[in-house]
């Protein structure tokens, strides 16, 4: 079950990666991928152990109990009576089940729509935050900041984790 606390976390670390992705933008080529590719793996082992450490079910976090490979601990005991008979439940064809190969699979109108706005949102918000910040480092260059990429770094690592928490926080709110 997600919680609120799990959508601030995640929206945390959404935004700690976009800063640090836009301060390593000042390095060289070969220590920016290095230090970039650095965050990235670093964050998501941060996120599968948070994952995995703060699952709501505990059962979850514990092993599964191992079946015996020794077939005669597993078998029934030799004084039970034999199962009864019976034929196999039907099953389906396979073309019946999934439909036949020349007709398409229905898709609703409302689906299409839907995909397409969230293309065209999350294009324009690439596009827009990219705009946003190229004006932001040549503000940053022509004001004669000291480390311009840090402090954009910091602008666009608060900005990504205000965009991305209420998505989170709607998520939790309608999965409860």
């Amino acid at each position: 079950m997600n919680t609120y606390v799990r959508a601030v976390g995640a929206a945390a670390l959404q935004g700690l990666l976009t800063g640090v992705w836009v301060a390593a933008g000042e390095l060289p080529p070969a220590k920016r991928r290095l230090s970039r590719a650095g965050a990235v793996v670093t964050l998501s082992a941060v996120a599968s152990i948070r994952d995995w450490a703060f699952t709501d079910d505990p059962r979850d976090r514990q092993p599964s109990p191992r079946r015996s490979p020794d077939p005669a601990i597993s078998s029934p005991p030799a004084t039970s009576p034999p199962p009864a008979a019976s034929s196999p439940p039907a099953v389906p064809a396979p073309s019946a089940a999934l439909g036949s190969a020349d007709a398409p699979l229905p898709i609703s109108k409302k689906s299409l729509i839907v995909t397409g706005a969230g293309i065209a949102l999350s294009v324009g918000t690439m596009i827009g935050g990219r705009k946003l910040e190229k004006r932001w480092l040549a503000a940053l260059h022509r004001d004669g900041h000291p480390h311009p990429h840090r402090a954009l770094a910091v602008r666009m690592g608060l900005l990504s984790f205000a965009a991305t928490l209420p998505r989170r926080l709607i998520r939790v709110r309608e999965s409860r």
